[in-house]
């Protein structure tokens, strides 16, 4: 039986403060970037996203439930560099 590799996470969500946070939780990473818009967390988590092989973006709603969330598959993604 084959074993299925973890697909790393990209979390977007709205701190307490109003701040808003990706956090990236993977097989061999942990990491936390912060932002003043949700529009920037966004675009951050969507450009890690791309970057990885494979990766899910979910957006959290008040009390921890997934408002959106969507897969990346890029089988390419190697030779990408993210700033």
């Amino acid at each position: 039986m084959q074993q299925r590799e973890a697909r790393p996470l990209l979390s977007v969500a709205l701190s307490r403060d109003g701040v808003w946070s990706v956090n990236e939780r993977g097989p061999s990473r942990v990491a936390v970037a912060y932002f003043p818009t949700k529009w920037g967390a966004m675009r951050h988590a969507v450009r890690v996203a791309r970057a990885k092989p494979r990766c899910r973006v979910a957006v959290l709603e008040d009390g921890g439930a997934v408002g959106l969330a969507r897969d990346y598959d890029n089988p390419g993604s190697a030779s990408v560099e993210t700033p």
